[in-house]
């Protein structure tokens, strides 16, 4: 065999060429691949983060309201029930001094007696001076409350949810840039609270006046006197044989929710003659003598006119008393506003629910390797005519991501009783949700138009 037929003829070279040229190709594509991949799964979690964040800020601002509300509530039954200890005290206070008098003719009772007044008297002027710090204190607490609720929602606008967006994306990566869609409900929530005053306040007064305890509402009974029989008239039966105790008592707002009033009254109630054929018999019965009463307001200014609560007009002596003898504590500057959801009909309350889809982009000029993308660019050329459609191929013409925040009302009862959403139950959460159609040809239309840096 002769040297010239061993010699080799350069086929391993351009094989070996070859080889490194693909393997070339192959790396740079993966590498331009993986930087792609990470750029669009880092786009869909900061698409996701964003759009929690916006529903999460949404639901705490409406639990927040919610809150706010019940604070608001529950410093109004306070001052109720501080007005009807008052008053309350008071009835005992005229109790003592009026049983104080009768007792005088028994010396046995007579120490008895005076220790009670002066325990009453000394009662009644600790309760009234706790009173007449408490209630202005807590009026004013709940016109701070209401305060906030307005800035509360006035923080929650478009703008400040853009804000909110830019800032999750670009503490994340600043590479992105982040809105929210047309189809959201950002303009929608913002408009969905607004503030109940004047003659709106009735549902919140309603909620306050359930909170009350029974004895704040109504504090009454009738109760037969043994010791006290009828006389002037002929009894007719077991009711009418003895007279009645009769005491009537309520604490409830005015009217126009500027005023606390708070009334005890206690009076002896006796039967009287009928008229016509029944003039000897026991018909009707009136108040004979009150025993004791008691009254309390709050308002600024107070009212001198003490309206009747939980029917005390039946015992109309022992009112005028109350009316003129009184504790009216000022500061108090009437029922505060609140915020509630602006549709206030059951399908409005129903339809509750907001979305929020973040769209998520990223220019080509700020991906992770625009060499590579350049680099595939050339390999393309190297096949012919350079076609920007193949190098699409490759790596994509835009990266953006999608993702939707939704807040809503969770009933967290199973009972058979439907619980629609308010703002006086703290139960909005916040989560992710899927995307619509439309949000996908809004997000499509928006990438689109904003490919450039």
């Amino acid at each position: 065999m002769t040297p010239a037929a061993t010699s080799p003829r350069g086929f391993v070279l351009a094989a070996g060429m070859a080889l490194i040229l693909m393997c070339a190709v192959g790396v740079t594509v993966l590498l331009a691949a993986a930087a792609l991949f990470s750029d669009k799964q880092r786009g869909s979690d900061l698409s996701d983060a964003a759009a929690l964040s916006v529903a999460t800020w949404y639901a705490q601002a409406m639990n927040y309201q919610a809150y706010a509300n019940r604070a608001i509530i529950a410093n109004e039954v306070m001052i109720a029930q501080s007005l009807t200890l008052l008053s309350w005290i008071k009835h005992l206070e005229t109790i003592t001094r009026n049983t104080g008098q009768v007792a005088a003719l028994f010396p046995a009772l007579s120490g008895v007696s005076a220790w009670l007044q002066q325990a009453t008297v000394a009662t009644r002027g600790l309760a009234q001076a706790a009173v007449v710090s408490e209630v202005p204190f807590r009026s004013a607490y709940t016109r701070a409350l209401q305060a906030s609720q307005e800035a509360m929602q006035l923080a929650a606008n478009p703008f400040a949810t853009q804000s909110l967006v830019n800032e999750v994306i670009w503490s994340g990566d600043p590479r992105f840039f982040g809105q929210y869609l047309p189809t959201s409900d950002v303009s929608r929530f913002y408009r969905s609270v607004r503030s109940f005053g004047g003659a709106d306040r009735q549902l919140q007064a309603q909620h306050i006046l359930e909170q009350l305890d029974a004895f704040s509402r109504s504090r009454g009974f009738d109760q037969r006197l043994y010791l006290l029989p009828s006389t002037g008239c002929v009894p007719t039966s077991v009711n009418t044989l003895f007279s009645r105790l009769v005491r009537r008592g309520g604490t409830a707002l005015t009217q126009d929710f500027r005023e606390w009033e708070s009334v005890d009254t206690l009076s002896v109630h006796r039967w009287q003659r009928g008229r016509g054929w029944f003039r000897v018999t026991c018909r009707g019965i009136s108040e004979s003598f009150p025993l004791g009463w008691g009254s309390a307001q709050a308002a600024t200014p107070v009212d001198a006119g003490l309206m009747a609560q939980a029917g005390t007009a039946a015992n109309g002596q022992a009112l005028s008393r109350a009316r003129s003898e009184g504790s009216a504590i000022t500061g108090y500057l009437g029922l505060s506003g609140y915020r509630d959801l602006s549709d206030q009909s059951a399908v409005g309350r129903r339809q509750a629910t907001f979305r929020i889809p973040i769209l998520v982009r990223l220019t080509d000029g700020k991906r992770l390797a625009p060499a590579a993308t350049e680099a595939v660019n050339r390999l393309v050329r190297l096949g012919g005519e350079f076609n920007p459609a193949q190098a699409d191929g490759f790596l994509g013409k835009a990266v953006w991501a999608v993702s939707v925040g939704q807040v809503s009302f969770v009933d967290p009862t199973s009972g058979p009783i439907e619980h629609l959403p308010s703002l006086f139950m703290p139960f909005w959460n916040a989560n992710l949700t899927a995307l619509s159609v439309e949000d996908q040809a809004a997000a499509m239309l928006v990438a689109g138009r904003r490919t450039g840096p």
